[in-house]
């Protein structure tokens, strides 16, 4: 296979070259700045199971591809049809000659990740109106009362340990809540001047986050691409956004993380029905215990399924829907719907299904923590699982396909990896990381997984790097 990896790829990039002179996987990373990178790769021949490559197997940081665990585990442990539930409901009695509810409305989030979600759209379009077209139809035109938002479903904390805090006030780096909206972010639209170095100027919100007070540090720059970071703590309403855009930007947009997103759907309830000509005296509040006040339940709204879910999870790479997976296996297979027990119902699934699990050390669902370390093994014997269950087509249908969509969308095209590789995958400072499945050459079907911390490369530089050990299997 390496021989033909030296006369096949040796126009990719030098390391090729290195590897192939010595037929050996170590000399092949020890290569200039790859000499003090640590790497496990691991890939085997999905029908058979024989091992096509193996390195020596290290314990090494994740990124994204922790994702494949959660699918997996969530799609067996919750079912491919399962669903999270949105109700709302109303306490007290109503006055048909006036039409007023004395009493409250209460807004019971249940963990939906997608709840009123960019990737969903028309599943929630509707979801407000037919809520208060049926307070109507229940006559109340006033509700004397307040908007009370229960987010008993799940604790309060909603950042996992180990999120770092450059991340958790980027769109990317949202934490878990009962009432999740809109994925939980918000943008920044920004306007940059023609000349780089300047001070750029927010133009809107979308949507207002009412109350928040946002810094705004970020200058114009020669530099294509968005280099910001926003910085700010959940529940905080003071955030600082930083870095450049590029120079002559009318309206470039920035995702950030909300604040408070059960506040932002209650708030947009309340002005749906002012609008609609419900006026509600009171103001939002939030039940931290379960409301004892008899409800009647106006109406509820269903997420997409499970398997619905997992596409823009894993295509998009949403952390959020992650960890929201992570939390309802916990409470599955524990009744408790913290991190901790999602981790733990994690490894307990991969050690029933003689998945090796050494070197195994979860911090989360999403792979966004650093803290997270796997082996290249155990994620393979993971999609060998998937591979070989009822399941099958519902997994890898969810994963990014090399040069057509997701975070592979631009990756490999031109080459033949193009629409032959499925994989997630991940990346953060000094890491990057692929593990999937795909069709060589000869029509044989690989289940490959690659690991690789502490590089001395540019991101190109490691996406080429990726590439040429993925052509190796392509041509083996």
């Amino acid at each position: 296979m390496r021989l033909f990896l030296l006369t096949i790829l040796f126009c990719f990039n030098p390391w090729v070259i290195a590897w192939a002179q010595t037929n050996s996987a170590d000399h092949f990373f020890a290569a200039g700045n790859l000499k003090t990178a640590s790497y496990s790769i691991y890939a085997i021949d999905a029908k058979s199971g024989v091992t096509i490559c193996e390195t020596t197997q290290k314990s090494l940081s994740t990124a994204s591809v922790m994702k494949l665990l959660t699918t997996a585990c969530a799609l067996e442990k919750l079912g491919p049809d399962y669903t999270f539930a949105t109700s709302l409901y109303f306490t007290g009695t109503i006055d048909k000659q006036s039409g007023t509810l004395t009493g409250n409305l209460i807004l019971k989030g249940g963990g939906d990740p997608a709840f009123c979600s960019a990737y969903f759209i028309e599943h929630y379009s509707h979801c407000f109106d037919s809520w208060i077209s049926q307070l109507k139809t229940l006559g109340i035109k006033k509700i004397n009362g307040r908007l009370s938002l229960d987010l008993t479903s799940l604790p309060l904390a909603t950042i996992p340990g180990g999120w770092v805090w450059e991340d958790i006030g980027n769109y990317y780096g949202t934490g878990v809540s009962s009432l999740s909206y809109k994925d939980n972010q918000y943008e920044i639209h920004l306007a940059s001047p023609k000349a780089t170095g300047m001070k750029t100027e927010i133009s809107s919100l979308i949507p207002e986050i009412p109350g928040l007070k946002l810094e705004n540090l970020v200058c114009s720059s020669p530099i294509s691409g968005d280099h910001t970071i926003v910085f700010g703590a959940p529940g905080s309403y003071l955030q600082r956004i930083e870095g450049t855009i590029p120079a002559g930007q009318t309206n470039f947009v920035v995702k950030a993380a909300m604040p408070d997103p059960p506040l932002a759907a209650g708030q947009e309830l309340l002005k749906k029905l002012k609008e609609s000509g419900i006026d509600v005296t009171g103001q939002i509040s939030k039940i931290s215990e379960a409301d004892q006040a008899p409800r009647i339940l106006v109406g509820t709204q269903l997420s997409p399924h499970l398997k619905e879910l997992i596409v823009p999870l894993n295509k998009e790479s949403l952390n959020l829907y992650a960890e929201h997976l992570l939390c309802e296996i916990a409470r599955k297979c524990s009744g408790e719907a913290i991190t901790a027990k999602g981790i733990d119902a994690l490894q307990q699934y991969l050690t029933d299904n003689g998945i090796d699990i050494q070197g195994f050390f979860p911090a989360d669902g999403s792979g966004l923590s650093r803290s997270n370390a796997l082996t290249s093994k155990t994620l393979v014997e993971t999609l060998k699982r998937m591979y070989d269950g009822k399941f099958r087509e519902l997994f890898f249908a969810a994963l990014p396909v090399a040069g057509v969509d997701g975070t592979l969308k631009n990756a490999f095209k031109g080459t033949p990896l193009e629409r032959n590789v499925m994989a997630k995958t991940g990346s953060m400072a000094r890491v990057r990381s692929i593990a999937g499945m795909m069709t060589t050459r000869n029509e044989r079907t690989i289940l490959f997984a690659i690991l690789i911390n502490n590089f001395g490369l540019t991101s190109p530089e490691a996406g080429k790097l990726l590439e040429s050990i993925l052509l190796s299997f392509y041509n083996d």
